[in-house]
């Protein structure tokens, strides 16, 4: 059991250690995440400006002619008359706009460490169409009027900056319906992640180990520390309970199992200083067993033991939980009732004789014992009645030894001293 306990002590530790060290690293991963995203966002604010401003240029010159090569051809999108001409060599010249500009350098940078894209959500060439992140990027700009958005996504850094109809750009898209001001798409920069920032990629690591190495640390401390605290607490709990059988001795009679003589008496003052305090009745009982010394001399001390703990029993079976009930000595008991009028004492008397003339203690040959009670009775008519715990118990004896005298297996009532 203790074991048991002792795992699901460390178990919650470990899972402790394990929410404190993973809330720690996921802060400090997303500030420098967070690192890493502005410094690719300068980065591709930078390349795109500088796209921007190329194509501007060729869009404010109204294109740009060159040479037709395997790795130029003529843009099967772009629709004007002069698209392709022949200069005076004889060579054949084709119009690169601005949209085919850009796609020839991004061409030119694939397998690079940076990738490019102009993309749109109505491209005129399909190959431009978006993808998953681009279509998000470009339906939040259209939505929100935002033109730049950056983030961490499949473990690459992505930016996108808007490109807006401006009245260069009508030769070629006002067919398409669209006006100055309108998103027509946008430029996409991509980087892996790993690669972009060599700092922010080592300080990510070290993050991750150092997190890593106080989980480990934490851990085994805290389970150190939880099972030293564990085992303390075992001891602690172990005294206690050793103090609790100590303290059960002496407040228990250890044959009979009611009060000790030293308890019942502290439970008589307290009785008594309750009674005189709410002016509330209380009734005292000492009670004798009848003829006791026979049943030792005759059947021997251990069947007499036998005997005090079956009337002990029947005693404490007719009794209330507020009543208390001990061994005086020998084979006297006494009874403390508390909120208990001489009507309501005189009544339990009775249904203790009979309860007690009704009990079967046999020997251990087989023999029936039959067993009876003397009982003295004393309670406080008068409620404002100065009384203290000797008086009480002066007058129960009293009235105790009249019972005998009157013949015994009955009960005599005293009254207490004015």
């Amino acid at each position: 059991m203790q074991l048991r306990q002792l795992f699901l002590i460390n178990l919650i530790v470990v899972l402790l250690c394990s929410l404190i060290v993973g809330f720690s690293w996921l802060v400090n991963r997303n500030a420098l995440e967070g690192a890493g995203l502005s410094v690719f966002q300068a980065q591709g604010r930078a390349a795109f400006e500088l796209i921007r401003a190329a194509r501007h240029w060729n869009a404010d010159t109204e294109g740009v002619y060159v040479p037709v090569s395997p790795d130029i051809h003529p843009n099967p999108y772009l629709h004007l008359p002069d698209r392709d001409i022949t200069d005076n060599h004889g060579r054949q010249l084709t119009r690169i706009n601005p949209a085919y500009m850009t796609r020839q350098i991004s061409e030119q940078l694939e397998g690079q460490d940076v990738a490019l894209r102009i993309t749109s959500l109505k491209p005129l060439n399909p190959t431009n169409a978006p993808d998953e992140w681009e279509r998000s990027a470009l339906t939040w700009m259209e939505q929100s009027g935002e033109l730049e958005r950056v983030e961490l996504f499949e473990g690459r850094y992505r930016y996108m900056a808007g490109l807006n109809i401006v009245h260069s750009c009508l030769p070629c898209h006002e067919q398409m319906g669209y006006k100055i001001g309108d998103l027509r798409g946008g430029i996409s920069f991509s980087r892996d992640a790993k690669r972009m920032d060599p700092l922010v990629n080592g300080m990510l690591e070290r993050v991750d180990n150092m997190h890593l190495w106080v989980w480990a640390v934490l851990v085994v401390c805290a389970s150190v520390l939880a099972s030293l605290t564990f085992g303390f607490w075992q001891r602690l709990m172990g005294s206690e309970s050793v103090q609790q059988r100590l303290r059960s001795l002496v407040e228990t009679d250890y044959l009979t199992g009611v009060l000790s003589r030293r308890e019942l008496m502290s439970r008589l003052e307290q009785e008594v200083e309750r009674t005189q305090r709410f002016a509330s009745p209380l009734a005292l009982m000492m009670i004798d067993l009848d003829h006791f010394k026979q049943v030792n001399d005759r059947f021997g001390h251990a069947q007499g033991d036998r005997v005090l703990i079956a009337v002990a029993q029947a005693l404490r079976h007719e009794l209330r939980k507020v009543d208390s009930i001990g061994r005086y000595g020998g084979e006297e008991f006494t009874v403390i009732l508390p909120n208990t009028d001489a009507g309501e004492a005189s009544k339990l008397a009775e249904r203790l004789l009979q309860r007690v003339r009704e009990l079967e203690v046999r020997t251990e040959t087989g023999e029936l014992l039959k067993v009876t009670i003397s009982i003295g009775l004393v309670c406080n008519r008068d409620l404002s009645q100065i009384m203290t715990a000797d008086s009480l118990l002066r007058s129960a004896d009293q009235a105790l030894y009249n019972a005998k005298h009157a013949g015994r297996n009955g009960f005599e009532q005293e009254q207490l001293p004015a």
